[in-house]
């Protein structure tokens, strides 16, 4: 069985880089007005209106292509095991009523090895558990005992 490593730098080098390109179009939407070549309470200038609409842009695009290298990455790590795979809800549209054959009422007669191991580690806990359960009780039962015989002799 082959298994997949996923390779993190594929991914996180352009979401790192996705969001300078989000902070460059932040900065394009407040350089008008941090640099003060807008002035305060007038009509926005050509400059300003080009910045801020070419900084909605830029920021959206990033956004665009941060969360599809996010998405990517959350496939890869799936793929790989890392992360477990999404479970679809079935909606009552999608269930359909299938009539029980005889075929399919065959038990399974074959346990895996992890099944077969994890089920004797189980008998074997059970096992232990219950003789130190009734050698803690045999202790606890003798206990009074010889508490009362020690202080009738005394």
């Amino acid at each position: 069985m082959t298994t997949t490593r996923p390779s993190l730098a594929k991914y996180l080098v352009p979401m790192a880089a996705c969001l300078i390109i989000f902070l460059a179009g932040g900065w394009l939407i407040l350089a008008p007005f941090a640099l003060s070549y807008q002035p305060y309470g007038a009509d926005w200038v050509s400059q300003t209106t080009n910045d801020f609409v070419v900084g909605i842009c830029v920021a959206v695009v990033a956004l665009v292509g941060l969360a599809f290298f996010f998405s990517s990455l959350l496939g890869s790590l799936r793929a790989a095991g890392v992360l477990a795979a999404r479970m679809q809800p079935e909606t009552p549209a999608q269930v359909t009523f299938q009539p029980q054959t005889q075929q399919s009422l065959v038990p399974a007669t074959s346990q895996s090895d992890l099944d077969q191991t994890l089920s004797a580690l189980a008998k074997a806990l059970a096992n232990d558990l219950n003789a130190r359960r009734q050698v803690g009780s045999d202790q606890v039962n003798k206990q009074p005992v010889e508490q009362s015989l020690t202080r009738r002799e005394s």
